[in-house]
Parts: structure tokens; sequence; C-alpha cells
């Protein structure tokens, strides 16, 4: 590879579309680049190759670049990850790649493409995706809780229990009818969280799931991280909303929590009513969120 070697002429180079022979060549790129983002998550590297979700750059066999995609949903896709070997230039390397990505992924029936990146891929790879037409889209904010207090446990009727491998089909159907395409995860994504995640709940009424609320343990129980929340549609105004919060901190100030953190969109105003309500004050931690429609 060209980990370590002078510039590599690109007027030998290609595009392609990635695939499964190229996990251990690719694997490497993303760890040692020199430049590389990485907003993959579990086993999705291996799926996403053998899916086709992505462009690699070739000078013969030694590869140059990757940009890869998630798989699509609805019409949209993020870019999920990105990286050039040593001396290749930024603008030269995205020449390649991202004509053939974007080609890609709208053959694919792909129209928007997001990106959320981070603080390590802000100062080069954001100015660069600018040039190539992604536009902000919105911000992601961050909110926590240190008053681990409750004003109101919510929908008296609500039962609040531990998801199951098999509910999740409704997890799938809430997630979906929720959630902007943008947004949604595949079972890929909730189908292991629901079995090794510390606090995957679902929430009842009458035996009907109506909610539920995925969140995760860090530094030793003290920090949990409200990763999801989700009330159906036809079910708002039941306070269901409520009662997931309220069964969410009292799971984590009884496993030890301190504080409880969440992130949300900046245009959703409503949810962010529901958590100043409850208690919760934003941080200041901002996250851009880049959008290029296909």
């Amino acid at each position: 590879m060209w980990l370590f070697r002078k510039s590599p002429n690109l007027n030998n180079a290609s595009a392609r579309p990635v695939c499964d022979d190229d996990l251990t060549k690719v694997s490497r790129l993303l760890r040692d680049g020199g430049r590389h983002y990485y907003g993959l998550t579990g086993d999705e590297l291996p799926s996403l190759l053998e899916a086709g979700h992505g462009a690699a750059l070739n000078v013969g066999e030694d590869l140059l670049g990757v940009a890869l995609a998630s798989y699509p949903v609805k019409g949209t896709c993020w870019l999920r990850g990105f990286a050039l070997a040593e001396n290749v230039d930024l603008h030269a390397g995205l020449d390649h790649l991202i004509p053939v990505l974007h080609t890609h992924l709208a053959d694919g029936g792909v129209r928007d493409i997001y990106y959320a990146g981070d603080e390590a891929a802000e100062s080069w790879l954001v100015p660069a995706l600018h040039d190539y037409g992604y536009m902000f889209a919105t911000e992601v904010v961050v909110y926590e809780k240190c008053d681990l207090s409750i004003p109101d446990f919510g929908n008296p009727d609500l039962q609040v229990r531990m998801c199951a491998s098999a509910d999740i089909a409704e997890v799938m159907r809430l997630d979906h009818a929720c959630f902007e395409p943008q947004w949604t995860k595949d079972d890929t994504v909730l189908g292991p969280a629901i079995v090794q995640g510390p606090l995957f709940l679902l929430a009842e009424i009458a035996g009907v799931a109506v909610g539920y609320a995925y969140a995760t343990s860090h530094f030793g129980g003290r920090l949990v991280h409200l990763v999801r929340i989700a009330v159906d549609p036809s079910q708002q105004g039941r306070q269901i909303g409520v009662g997931l919060l309220a069964a969410v901190i009292t799971l984590g100030a009884n496993q030890g929590a301190t504080t409880i953190t969440l992130n949300t969109q900046a245009y959703n105003t409503h949810a962010q009513r529901l958590y100043r309500w409850f208690g919760f004050t934003p941080t200041g931690e901002r996250q851009r969120i880049l959008r290029r429609c296909l």
C-alpha cells in the first residue's frame, strides 16, 4: 500500500464500487490512512462491503482511498467512513471517489446522503464536503440531567418492561413510524441493541406497544445516555414519553447513574420542551449535520 511512500500519481488511479474482497485493505486504511473518518458500528463493515455500499480508489493492486455509505432507508443514507492513504491529496482523492459513490447510490434509489462526522474529521472533511455540494441541514444538540428527580411518571395505564428479541418487529414498526428516514435504524442496529444493551425498554398500553426507549451506560454506570426514545404518533398526548423518561431515569439511578444525557435535532422543539420540563438542560455541545441531494 501507499501508506508511507511518496505521493502517488492519480492519473493512473481508478474508482469502483467496494466489494467483500476489500475487507483487509479497507480495514487497514480506515485505521492507518493519512486522513480517516470511521463512523461504523458493530459488524457493519463486512456487510457494507459485500453489498457494495461505497467506492474504492485503486492504483493497480494498491488501495488509496475509500468512501463508505450506510444501508439506504427510504431513499436516504449516511456517509459512514472515509479514508485516504498517506500523501494522497484530499481533493484529488475526492474527485475520484465522490462521483462514483454518488452515482452508485443514486442508481440504487438514494435521493439524499447525510454526514454527521466527528471532531477529528471536522477540520478537513467538512470543508471538503462543502465543495462537493454537501450543505448544512441541521444541528444535533446535547442535553443533560444531573438532578435525577422525576416530576411525573406519565400515563398510569402505561406498562414499561425490558424489551426482548421477540419484540423486534414492534420496535422496528415504532422506529419507522416515529422518525424521518435519515434518523431511522434498521434491525442490524436495533436487534443487537435489544439483546446486548443495558437498558432497552418497551412501553405498552393494554398489551399494545406504544413506544420504546434505548439507553447505554458509561463510566461504570455513572452516566446513562438516552440513545432513542420513540412514541407512536397515533398515541401522542397520552404522556407516554413522560412515562418512558421516568423509567429510564429510575433504572439509571438504581444502577448508580448520576447523570443522564441525550441528543436531539435542533428543530425538534416539541421534544425539547418535554426534556426541559423534565429537568434536562442544554450543555452547549452541538454537532453539524450536512446533506447532499443526489
